[in-house]
């Protein structure tokens, strides 16, 4: 049975962390633990590859890190929210994470439709906000609200 795109398996809060690395893989491990991987390690070469080749720090205090990747088994949309800013590159600092897998081949441009709809909520104050103050995994999964 195909899983639903998030899932309280991978939604954390209060995450501490150092780099975007090390949250990239925090998220793909808590992904692996539920199922959603077929090659954690490939899966995180894929996402860092993407990383190096331009930056999903996206503005608002928002990181959007993600791949198209043979080592994805279900579409996925993990969410982090940190415990204090971070520097995600060289210029911008942000404090909530989500991180897409999608499976390639066979899912043709889902991982976008996942962006597209992400990005037409985090450009809102309030949807920020609410996300900000969510305390359970749950309230994330209804707020952000994408199948």
């Amino acid at each position: 049975m195909e899983k639903k795109l998030m899932s309280d398996a991978i939604v954390m809060f209060d995450v501490e962390a150092e780099s975007a690395e090390e949250i990239i893989r925090r998220i793909a491990d808590m992904m692996d633990e539920d199922g959603r991987l077929i090659d954690k390690e490939g899966y995180v070469a894929d996402v860092m590859a993407r990383e190096a080749s331009s930056s999903t720090a996206v503005g608002f205090s928002v990181a959007t890190p993600h791949s198209k990747s043979v080592h994805v088994k279900e579409p996925s949309l993990a969410f982090v929210r940190l415990a204090k800013p971070m520097k995600w590159d060289d210029t911008e600092e942000v404090d909530m994470i989500f991180q897409i897998g999608v499976p390639s081949p066979g899912q043709g441009d889902r991982h976008l439709e996942i962006l597209a709809a992400l990005f037409r909520k985090i450009m809102h104050d309030d949807f920020r906000e609410q996300l900000a103050g969510a305390g359970t995994a749950d309230e994330v999964i209804e707020l952000i609200g994408i199948v």
